[in-house]
């Protein structure tokens, strides 16, 4: 089945074994559900498009764009108390 233990504490195996275990004849809805898709080890579970993505299937944030005041930090540059 492929089910990850690793990791897990008592109750929540007992919870994961209990829910596929009521579910069996759906257990290919339990392997592609959102919510339960990482309770399977890699080998086991369906393909889905995140798969090819790589290193694109991560959302860069933007770094903002350095701005300055040019006039302003040449007239600090140029100020005599620096």
């Amino acid at each position: 089945m492929g089910l990850a233990i690793k990791g897990l504490n008592y109750t929540t195996l007992c919870y994961r074994l209990c829910l596929i275990y009521h579910a069996y004849n759906h257990l290919g809805t339990i392997k592609i559900d959102l919510t339960m898709y990482s309770w399977f080890r890699k080998a086991y579970r369906p393909l889905v498009l995140s798969n090819s993505l790589g290193l694109y299937k991560f959302i860069y944030n933007l770094a903002l764009r350095f701005s300055y005041n040019r006039e302003a930090l040449l007239n600090w540059m140029l100020s005599p108390n620096n």
